[in-house]
């Protein structure tokens, strides 16, 4: 019987390894696409970068399929393959509400970097939304083209403080805490927030403001005052046609009208030659295959914990 056990154990775990391999070798659609190549042919002379579903620093593909959410170490390795590379333009293709303050401040200051040298222009497109910490990320481009009909803006930063004392008095749950100082408990459902740690949180939604707004402002110099932007910077959502006069986008169109604006800033005179570059080479896909882990599997735990630690450590998204 332990034999027959473990006999089905094997077999399970070889018909788990076939499916990875299966997807790793015949291309799942966020871990191996098949890359978009000009007329002309030859080495890839822009860089394709997809930003979809949320943004973490850690989020990864699950080895099985797609995953929900975008790790900013990916997206910054991509970045600085694409510059080893020598492309000529970086295209953001970007579909996200938002996520990590952290992450997508990460993946925005990596963009400035390759953008300020000047060597490599750098065109947005957004998809369905490009909210919060997705528009962060965008904002580093050179140009943004958003569809009419895009959901775009919320600039802004929220904290949430849930206060569950009356329910908990009602099914007669108490909750006991022992902290080493006034401010470890900081945002506890189980009692009401202090006045104390309300100034604290305000300072700290103000701060990480401050850091969103002024990138905004670098990134889009020239094309935005910092008056005209206060009037909007204030977690209002908006289409692309109503971002496009109130100057957060560039242009309207998809994403072959992004590709065409690419085409005029680097002076292609041919289709340019595109690659994923969020595709992992060889190498990292091995790696990826035999290193994942359950957040990989099961992406929906991260997200959760994501909710969870959006009352301290900030999430732009909405």
């Amino acid at each position: 019987m332990l034999r027959q056990d473990r006999l089905i154990a094997l077999a399970l775990i070889i018909i788990c390894l076939v499916a990875a391999l299966g997807n790793w070798v015949g291309g799942v659609p966020l871990q191996r696409p098949t890359p978009t190549t000009g007329t002309s042919g030859g080495t890839a002379n822009v860089a394709l970068i997809p930003i979809a579903g949320v943004i973490t620093f850690a989020g990864e593909s699950s080895p099985l399929g797609s995953g929900t959410t975008v790790g900013a170490q990916a997206i910054m390795r991509a970045v600085r393959r694409a510059e080893r590379d020598g492309v000529k333009a970086i295209l953001l293709n970007i579909n996200s509400p938002g996520g990590s303050a952290a992450a997508s401040q990460a993946i925005y200051e990596e963009l400035m970097r390759v953008r300020q040298k000047g060597k490599v222009k750098i065109v947005a497109t957004m998809a369905d939304a490009a909210a919060s910490g997705g528009y962060y990320i965008a904002a580093a481009a050179d140009h943004i083209v958003a569809n009419p009909s895009t959901i775009t803006g919320s600039i802004g930063v929220i904290v949430q403080v849930q206060n569950l004392t009356d329910l908990l008095k009602k099914v007669g749950v108490q909750t006991i805490t022992i902290k080493s100082g006034k401010f470890k408990d900081i945002a506890s459902a189980y009692r009401p927030i202090t006045p104390g740690e309300t100034d604290l949180l305000k300072a700290f939604v103000n701060q990480s403001y401050q850091q969103f707004f002024e990138a905004i402002l670098r990134g889009r110099q020239d094309k935005i005052t910092r008056s005209e932007l206060e009037k909007v910077a204030d977690g209002r959502i908006v289409i692309g046609a109503a971002a496009l006069d109130i100057k957060l986008v560039d242009s309207l169109g998809n994403y072959y009208d992004a590709v065409e604006k690419v085409k005029e800033l680097v002076e292609l005179k041919t289709e340019p030659v595109i690659r994923n570059y969020l595709t992992p080479d060889w190498r990292e896909s091995f790696q990826q295959l035999f290193s994942f882990s359950l957040d990989q599997w099961f992406p929906e735990q991260r997200l959760t914990r994501l909710t969870y630690w959006n009352k301290i450590p900030l999430a732009l998204m909405e």
